[in-house]
C-alpha cells in the first residue's frame, strides 16, 4: 500500500497515455469557457502559476482566478507539441485574443480600444490521481503588453 500522499507530490503510476486526453478535454474547457468543466480538471490543494501574476492556490482559487480572467480575457489556445512523462505533461502552443477590460496598470499608457494579441506559450503540468495539482504556463509577458498597447 502507497504512503501517505504529500501536497505537490505526483502519482507515477498513473500511464502517461492516459494524460493527453485530459489534456484536449482540458483544453477544450478553456477554449470554450466551461468553467465547472475546467475547474474539475484541478486537485483541491492544485497551484496555478501565470506569468506576471501570484500564485494561486487551491482550487477555490484557482476557480476565482478563471473567473476573473474569462471576464477580462476572450482567448483561444492550441497545442502544436505535447509531451509527456509519467505524470508531468509540457505543451507548447499559441494563444490568440483580445483583451475586454483594461487592467493594465502602466501609467501613461491606455490603450483607447481592447487589441488582438498573439503570443506562443509553454505550459508544463503535474498529475495526481487523474488530476492537475500544478500548472505553471510561461510566455513573454512583455510582448503581450506590447502587442496590447501598440
Amino acid at each position: 500500500m502507497p504512503g501517505p500522499r504529500h501536497r505537490g507530490r505526483a502519482d507515477s503510476r498513473k500511464p502517461a497515455s492516459d494524460i493527453q486526453p485530459v489534456l484536449k478535454r482540458h483544453l477544450d474547457a478553456l477554449n470554450e469557457r466551461d468553467l465547472e468543466q475546467l475547474i474539475s480538471f484541478y486537485a483541491d490543494d492544485a497551484v496555478l502559476e501565470l506569468p506576471a501574476s501570484p500564485k494561486v492556490e487551491g482550487r477555490a482559487a484557482i476557480r476565482r482566478a478563471f473567473e476573473v480572467f474569462f471576464e477580462q480575457w476572450e482567448e483561444r489556445s492550441a497545442y502544436d507539441r505535447i509531451v509527456v512523462s509519467e505524470s508531468d505533461a509540457a505543451v507548447e502552443g499559441l494563444t490568440t485574443g483580445r483583451h475586454r477590460t483594461l487592467h493594465l496598470r502602466i501609467p501613461g499608457r491606455v490603450p483607447s480600444e481592447s487589441r488582438q494579441y498573439r503570443h506562443p506559450f509553454a505550459a508544463f503540468l503535474t498529475f495526481r490521481d487523474g488530476r492537475i495539482i500544478r500548472h505553471r504556463v510561461y510566455y513573454d509577458a512583455r510582448e503581450l503588453v506590447k502587442q496590447l498597447l501598440g
